[in-house]
């Protein structure tokens, strides 16, 4: 009885063993954590890894009922927390730029207004919604960042130093912002630092070098993996010029785990090699010619778990599907999921971008007739 309990204690290790799953990597470098994905997930117990969209809402620009709202050129999509949609406008020549949606999808009203004034914008580059719903425009054009409510009452407006771009506020009062070189000694560069509530520069955190495509040299394409995202207590960098490699940062600018993934190269798409030539005919200056293959990935976002879903360019089986990887908290792939492409593809400087909030997905597509639409959806993890 005895050798026969022993026996099934044996069977029982060896299935657990058996069964047990494989450690994340990680190694450190400089006293940082590298987490090392490699290409298909990790299975993380207790992680749910499979993801299923489940359409809600689909806000249709060709639509007859919203054509008379004006709307030129739908850049990105954002949401607040009760479910609200807001488009923003792209063109340059808008009179407003910014039109929210309720969560059924009915046009509300707009904001941010084309004008020189309070509360006004002269052109708008980012526009993001934070946890106490405030709604947050950066004109780089007249150099301030306004807020608004999610109602769309002018609240203030900040003016800021006129070489910042995209600035970003933070939980802790500071500021996230890229800027250009401020003198010859930081060459052509693009900087991604923290600044203190006055604009005052505390760190550096991130560097991308343009030299290689500055006029009268090739430049290649225009595509850039040069990315950000702030959510919540952490700031996370892609750059391209380091390869997959996204390092996750503090709000106080310490660096705290690298994100590392091996990735398939993909071959620059003939949708992008016209686009290019078009640029190059109306730009001659620019000098641009077709990149051999793209970045290892696009732009990033994150959800309300901590989960960053990295796009790269690897094809769905759909065509208008683009291939996630999706990361938990602590920088583990346990994904790869095709989810549609959003914005308008091609752009520089990488404007692309999703949102997920409240459990939902939200994009931004261009239709083969020119017209976008915006498209909300469930998320369901299994």
């Amino acid at each position: 009885m005895r050798q026969f309990l022993f026996c099934l204690s044996g069977i029982a290790l060896l299935l657990a063993c058996c069964g047990k799953q494989p450690p994340v990597e990680k190694i450190v470098e400089g006293g940082v954590e590298v987490v090392l994905n490699h290409y298909e997930p990790y299975e993380v117990r207790g992680e749910p890894s499979h993801l299923s969209l489940r359409e809600e809402i689909r806000i249709d620009f060709e639509n007859a009922k919203l054509s008379d709202l004006d709307l030129k050129e739908p850049s990105f999509v954002e949401a607040d927390s009760k479910g609200n949609i807001f488009v923003v406008e792209g063109a340059p020549d808008s009179k407003y730029y910014v039109y929210k949606f309720n969560l059924e999808g009915l046009f509300i009203n707009k904001l941010g207004y084309k004008g020189q004034g309070p509360g006004e914008i002269q052109w708008i580059w980012d526009l993001i919604i934070d946890r106490d719903d405030r709604v947050l425009i950066s004109d780089p054009a007249a150099s301030k960042l306004l807020e608004f409510d999610t109602d769309g009452k002018f609240i203030k407006e900040t003016i800021i130093g006129h070489i910042l771009r995209e600035e970003l506020p933070l939980l802790n009062g500071n500021y996230f912002a890229r800027r250009r070189a401020m003198d010859s000694s930081e060459g052509n560069r693009w900087y991604l630092c923290l600044f203190n509530p006055d604009f005052k520069e505390i760190k550096k955190l991130d560097s991308f070098d343009m030299s290689a495509s500055a006029p009268p040299k090739q430049n290649p394409g225009i595509m850039v993996a040069f990315h950000w995202k702030v959510a919540g207590d952490r700031i996370f960098i892609g750059n391209e010029q380091r390869g997959y490699d996204i390092w996750v940062y503090s709000l106080e600018g310490i660096l705290l785990r690298k994100i590392r993934k091996e990735f398939k190269r993909v071959p620059y798409p003939e949708e992008f090699r016209q686009q290019t030539k078009k640029i190059a005919v109306r730009e001659p200056a620019l000098n641009l010619v077709p990149l051999n293959d793209m970045p290892p990935f696009n732009s990033f976002f994150s959800d309300d778990e901590g989960r960053l879903f990295v796009m790269t360019y690897e094809q769905g089986e759909n065509p208008d599907e683009y291939i996630h990887d999706v990361f938990n908290k602590d920088g583990a792939l346990i994904g790869r999921v095709p989810l549609g492409k959003y914005g308008i593809m091609g752009r520089a400087l990488n404007h692309l971008r999703a949102t997920a909030k409240n459990g939902r997905f939200y994009r931004l597509r261009l239709k083969e007739n020119g017209y976008a639409e915006v498209i909300v959806s469930r998320m369901e993890w299994h």
